[in-house]
C-alpha cells in the first residue's frame, strides 16, 4: 500500500487558496484594464514576468540579464507609471492578504470536520493533556477561575492601511465564506460585488494625508470591539466553560480589554488630560449602547409565560422594585401580556440602560461626538429609567433571568440567549477596556517637585529634580508618610502629569475604578519613579486611605525596558516592598503589583537574542523577590508586532514565560497591523483568542523541565548566560560603536520618508533628544530595515553567538543547542522567531538598496559586514534544526513566503528607483510631492507584502 505524500496533501489542500488567488488575481487585473487602461495593465504584467523570472532563475545580481532588464523598465517609467503599478502591487498582496485568512478558517473547519477535535492549541487539548497527566475535574475549574488574558489596545503607530481599506477587505473576506457554497446565480453575485470592492479600493486613496489624531485612533480599538470582540469574548468564555467544567454563575471573565489610547503621553503631547477623559467616555458610551441593543435583542427572545416557564421569587422581587422605580415604564406595560415576565424584566433593564447613556452622554464634548458619531448610541434623550450604578448590578440583573430560567427548564435559552449578555458584563463593563495611562518618569518627577514645593516639603522644584534617585525616594517619602494635604494642581497647566491624575479620579468617580486602574511609568529606574506618580495619585484625591495615608485606587506600574533596567528591576522591587508606606499601598490593591517589561528599547538596545534572555532573567528574578516579601505580580508584556519587538505567535509567546510568573495572568499589548491581523476577522478573533486563552490555562498544570532538575536548569542558563554575552557585544559594537553602520542606515534604508506616512500621533524621535539611532523609537527603527529587506533587527548578534559557542564547545555545544531548542519553550520560541525572520530578509534585494542608494566607497564594507552576518546565522539556525533551509518544518509559511517575494522584489525595486529620485531633486521641484506618495505607497505595498511593518 502506498504511503500518501505530505507534500501532495498539502499542495491538494491548498488548492482552494490558490483559486482564490487567480480569482481575485484576475478581478484586479480586468479592474485595471478597464479604469487604468492597457499600458498600465501592461506594465504591471510585464514588472510580475520578469520579477517572477528573475527568483525561479535565482539571478538576483544586478549585473544579471532578468535584474538588469527589471532596473531599465522601471527607470524608464515617469512617476506616475511607478505610482500605478506600486499600487497594483499593494492591493494585490491586500487581496492575497484576505485569501490566505479566509483559507485558515476554512482549514480549520475542515479539520473540525475531519477529526471531530479541535486542534492543538485548543482550550479542549490543554483539558485533556491535563486529565491525561492526572489532574481532577477540581483542579481543572479551579485552574479555569484564575485564567486572566488581558489584550491591550495601544495606539502606536504600525498599522499602514486605512480603516476604510480594512473594511473593503473584510467585506471581500465574508463574500469568500458565502462562495465556497454558494449556488451559480449567488456566485454570479458575488462576484460582481467583489468586483465593486475593487474597483472602490483601486480608486481610494491609501495614503493618511495627516496623522490621525488622538481620538481618531481610538476608531481602531471601537471598531475591533464591534466587530469582533463584542461575539467573540463570549464565545472563549463559554468554551472555557464548557471544557473545564466551570460553573457559569460563579465564572469571571478569562478576557478583558485594556486600552493605552488617549491615556499613552510618553512622548505624545497631544495626549492630554481632557483627551483621556473623553477617551474613556467615548468608549463608556459605545459599550453602554452595544449592551442596550444587546438587551433589546434579548426582548424579543424571551416569549417565555409565566403560565408555562414559571418565574422565580427573586425574579419578581426585582421586577416589582423596579417597576415601583420607574412607574413610567410600569405604565407603559399596563395594557400588556402580565404573563410575559421575562420581557417585562428586559424592558425594565434597557430603560435603565438608557438612562445610563444618557447621563453618560452629557460627559462627551462636541470633538468626541464628532469623531465617533459612528460608534456611540444612536438614541440619546430624556429617559423616566434610573441609570446603573455599575456594570455589577446590570450583571446581577441579567443573573436574575438566568437562573429563573434554569429553574424551570429553560436552560437553553440561559444558556445560549442571556448567558452572552453576562459574560459580556463581566467582561467589558461599562467601561469597555480599562484605560491605562502611561508617561516617562521624568515628568512624573517634575510635577511632583512642584507639589514638594508646595507642600514645603523641599525649597523649590529645582532643589528636588537636583537630588539623586536615592535623595529624592527619602524627600517622597517622607511626603508620602504625613497626612494629605490638599494642594492645587495648576502648577504645570493642563497637560501636567498632575492634571492627568485629576482625570484618573473623574474617570473612577464617574465610571467606576475599573475603567482606569494602572499607571505606566516609562524608564523606571529606581523606586523613587514609583513612588513620584504614587504622590501625585494622592494629591490628585486617588490613593488616600482614611488616615490620609497612601492608598490603592490607581496601581503604580514600572516599566522596564533597556538592558540595564532589566537588570536592575528585582533591586527596585525590593526596595519599593521594604518601604511600608508602598506595602500599605499594595495591600489596597491586594498586595498585587504589575510590572511592564518592555521589549522593544531592549532589544533596539541589546539584539533580540540578549534583550529575550535579559527579559527572561529579570522576570524570574523579579518573581523571586516578590514571592519573598508575599506579593503577587502581573506582569505586563509590551510587545510589538514584529519578532525583534516581541512579537511573533502569542501562544507560543506565552507558553515560552519563564516558570511561575503567569499565574495572576498575562497581560499583553497588541498594536498596529497586529490588530488587524489577530482580531480584524470574526473567526480568526474566536481562535486567536482561544489559543492565547489556552496557554494562559496551560501554564496553571505547566511540567516545566526547569523546574524538575536544577541542573538542566542550570546548564541550560549558563548556555544563555554565554550567548547573550556575545550577542550583545557583537550587536552593540555593529550598531552603536560602528559610525558607518549609522550612516547606512540614514542612506540605504527609506527612513527619511517614514514620518511621512502618517501612521500615528507619535514622532518618529523621542523629544529633545536629536535624531541618533539611539534617540529613535524602536517603531521606525525595524520599519526601515523591513523595508530594505535587510531586517537586521530579528537577527543581528546571533549567528555570531552561536558560531563562537559552537567553535567553543564543539560537537557537545551544538548537541546541546539542538536539546535545549527540542526541550524548553523559551529556546524553542527564540531560534523560531529568528528563523522566520531570516526568512523574510533577502540580500539579494538588501544589496540593490546598498549599491544604488548607498555610498560605494563607504558603505561595501557594512553590507559585506551585514551579509556575513546573515550568512552566519542562517547556517547556525539551521545546524540547530537540522533543515536544509529555513522553515523546512514550517512549509505552509515556507510557500507563502516563496510565493510572495517575486511581488515583494517589484515594489523594492520601484520603490529604490524613487528614492533615487526623490534624492535627486532640489526642495522646491513640482515633482516631489508626486515621487514621495509614490514612495510611500511602495512602502505600504511591502508591509503588506512582507506582513510587518514595526
Amino acid at each position: 500500500m502506498a504511503v500518501p505524500d505530505q507534500r501532495s496533501e498539502r499542495r491538494e489542500q491548498d488548492l482552494p487558496l490558490a483559486a482564490d488567488v487567480r480569482m481575485l488575481g484576475n478581478l484586479l487585473g480586468e479592474t485595471i484594464s478597464a479604469v487604468e487602461g492597457r499600458q498600465i495593465f501592461d506594465a504591471v504584467e510585464g514588472l510580475r514576468a520578469l520579477t517572477r523570472g528573475r527568483r525561479a532563475a535565482e539571478e538576483t545580481r544586478e549585473d544579471d540579464p532578468k535584474t538588469a532588464a527589471i532596473l531599465d523598465l522601471v527607470a524608464s517609467w515617469p512617476v506616475s507609471t511607478a505610482a500605478a503599478v506600486g499600487r497594483a502591487f499593494l492591493l494585490y498582496f491586500l487581496l492575497v492578504n484576505i485569501a490566505e485568512e479566509t483559507h485558515r478558517v476554512r482549514r480549520r473547519r475542515a479539520h473540525l470536520i475531519a477529526s471531530g477535535a479541535p486542534g492543538p492549541r485548543s482550550l479542549h487539548a490543554v483539558a485533556e493533556a491535563a486529565r491525561a497527566r492526572g489532574f481532577g475535574e477540581r483542579a481543572l475549574r479551579e485552574a479555569a477561575a484564575q485564567v486572566g488574558f488581558l489584550p491591550v489596545f495601544t495606539a502606536h503607530p504600525t498599522e499602514s492601511q486605512r480603516m476604510t481599506i480594512t473594511r473593503s477587505l473584510n467585506a471581500i473576506h465574508a463574500l469568500m465564506l458565502q462562495r465556497d457554497n454558494a449556488a451559480p446565480d449567488e456566485l454570479r453575485r458575488i462576484e460582481q460585488q467583489m468586483r465593486m470592492l475593487i474597483e472602490a479600493m483601486w480608486q481610494a486613496d491609501h495614503l493618511r494625508h495627516r496623522p490621525p489624531t488622538v481620538l481618531e485612533e481610538s476608531r481602531l480599538l471601537l471598531n475591533t470591539f464591534r466587530t469582533t470582540m463584542w461575539e467573540a469574548i463570549p464565545e472563549i468564555a463559554a468554551r472555557l466553560r464548557e471544557v473545564s467544567g466551570a460553573d457559569a454563575g460563579e465564572a469571571q471573565a478569562p478576557i478583558r480589554l485594556g486600552s493605552w489610547m488617549g491615556g499613552d503621553a510618553d512622548g505624545n503631547p497631544n495626549v492630554t488630560p481632557e483627551m483621556t477623559w473623553q477617551t474613556a467616555a467615548v468608549m463608556r458610551e459605545t459599550v453602554l449602547g452595544a449592551h442596550l441593543d444587546a438587551v433589546r435583542e434579548l426582548h424579543a427572545t424571551l416569549p417565555h409565560s409565566r403560565g408555562r416557564a414559571g418565574v422565580s421569587e427573586a425574579l419578581e422581587a426585582s421586577i416589582a422594585r423596579d417597576e415601583a422605580r420607574m412607574p413610567e415604564v410600569a405604565e407603559a406595560w399596563r395594557n400588556r401580556s402580565d404573563q410575559e415576565r421575562y420581557r417585562r424584566k428586559a424592558a425594565l433593564i434597557a430603560a435603565r440602560l438608557q438612562a445610563t447613556i444618557a447621563a453618560n452622554h452629557a460627559n462627551m464634548d462636541s470633538r468626541a461626538t464628532a469623531v465617533f458619531g459612528d460608534y456611540v448610541s444612536r438614541t440619546v434623550r430624556a429617559t423616566p429609567g434610573f441609570a446603573y450604578h455599575s456594570a455589577d448590578e446590570y450583571a446581577e440583573d441579567l443573573h436574575q433571568i438566568a437562573e429563573s430560567l434554569r429553574s424551570h427548564n429553560a436552560n437553553a435559552t440561559a444558556d445560549a440567549v442571556v448567558q452572552p449578555l453576562i459574560d459580556r458584563a463581566r467582561a467589558f463593563g461599562f467601561h469597555l477596556a480599562a484605560l491605562d495611562i502611561r508617561d516617562h518618569a521624568d515628568r512624573f518627577h517634575a510635577a511632583a517637585a512642584d507639589c514638594l514645593a508646595q507642600a514645603d516639603a523641599v525649597s523649590s522644584p529645582k532643589a528636588y529634580l537636583a537630588l539623586d534617585a536615592d535623595g529624592r525616594e527619602q524627600a517622597l517619602a517622607k511626603e508620602l508618610s504625613r497626612d494629605f494635604l490638599p494642594l492645587g494642581v495648576e502648577a504645570e497647566g493642563a497637560d501636567s502629569a498632575l492634571e492627568r491624575m485629576v482625570a484618573v479620579r473623574r474617570i473612577q468617580d464617574r465610571f467606576g475604578q475599573a475603567a482606569c486602574e494602572t499607571c505606566i511609568v516609562s524608564m523606571t529606574e529606581s523606586a523613587a519613579d514609583v513612588l513620584a506618580p504614587l504622590l501625585l495619585a494622592r494629591q490628585a484625591g486617588l490613593n488616600i486611605l482614611a488616615d490620609g495615608l497612601p492608598g490603592g485606587r490607581l496601581r503604580i506600574a514600572p516599566l522596564f525596558e533597556r538592558v540595564a533596567d532589566l537588570a536592575g528591576a528585582p533591586a527596585v522591587l525590593d526596595r519599593l516592598f521594604s518601604l511600608d508606606l508602598y506595602r500599605r499601598h499594595l495591600a489596597a490593591h491586594g498586595d498585587l503589583q504589575e510590572v511592564m517589561v518592555g521589549y522593544s528599547d531592549s532589544a533596539k538596545d541589546a539584539g533580540i537574542l540578549a534583550a529575550q534572555w535579559n527579559l527572561y532573567r529579570a522576570q524570574a528574578a523579579m518573581r523571586e523577590t516578590a514571592d519573598r516579601a508575599g506579593v503577587r505580580l502581573l506582569f505586563f508584556h509590551g510587545r510589538g508586532g514584529t519578532v525583534s519587538r516581541g512579537g511573533g505567535p502569542a501562544h507560543n509567546a506565552i507558553l515560552a514565560l519563564p516558570p511561575l510568573t503567569t499565574a495572576t495572568g498575562v497581560k499583553l499589548t497588541e498594536q498596529g497591523e497586529m490588530i488587524q491581523f489577530t482580531y480584524g476577522l470574526p473567526a480568526n478573533a474566536r481562535w486567536n483568542l482561544e489559543q492565547s486563552v489556552a496557554a494562559v490555562w496551560a501554564r496553571h498544570f505547566e511540567e516545566s523541565p526547569l523546574l524538575r532538575d536544577d541542573a538542566k536548569r542550570d546548564r541550560y542558563y549558563a548556555v544563555m548566560d554565554e550567548l547573550a554575552e556575545t550577542a550583545e557585544t557583537a550587536y552593540r559594537a555593529e550598531i552603536y560603536d560602528n559610525p558607518d553602520l549609522t550612516e547606512y542606515f540614514h542612506r540605504v534604508t527609506p527612513i527619511e520618508v517614514l514620518s511621512d506616512l502618517a501612521l500615528g500621533s507619535r514622532p518618529t524621535f523621542r523629544p529633545g533628544s536629536g535624531q541618533s539611532i539611539a534617540s529613535m523609537r524602536a517603531i521606525p527603527w525595524v520599519f526601515a530595515w523591513m523595508q530594505a529587506r535587510h531586517v537586521i533587527t530579528g537577527w543581528m548578534g546571533v549567528g555570531t553567538a552561536l558560531d563562537a559557542y559552537v567553535g567553543k564547545h564543539g560537537d557537545a555545544g551544538l548537541a546541546l543547542l539542538r536539546e535545549m531548542e527540542a526541550d524548553w519553550p523559551f529556546f524553542t520560541a527564540l531560534i523560531g522567531n529568528v528563523e522566520m525572520v531570516l526568512a523574510k530578509a533577502d540580500f539579494g534585494i538588501a544589496e540593490h538598496y546598498a549599491r544604488t542608494l548607498g555610498d560605494p566607497a563607504r558603505d561595501a564594507a557594512t553590507f559585506e559586514m551585514l551579509r556575513g552576518e546573515y550568512d552566519r546565522t542562517v547556517h547556525a539556525i539551521t545546524s540547530i534544526s537540522g533543515e536544509e533551509r529555513l522553515l523546512d518544518q514550517t512549509p505552509v509559511l515556507r510557500r507563502s513566503i516563496d510565493l510572495r517575494n517575486p511581488y515583494v522584489d517589484a515594489l523594492s525595486f520601484i520603490q529604490v528607483d524613487l528614492l533615487a529620485r526623490l534624492r535627486g531633486m532640489p526642495d522646491d521641484d513640482p515633482r516631489r510631492r508626486e515621487t514621495l506618495e509614490a514612495i510611500l505607497r511602495s512602502v505600504n505595498g511591502i508591509a503588506a507584502g512582507l506582513r510587518n511593518t514595526g
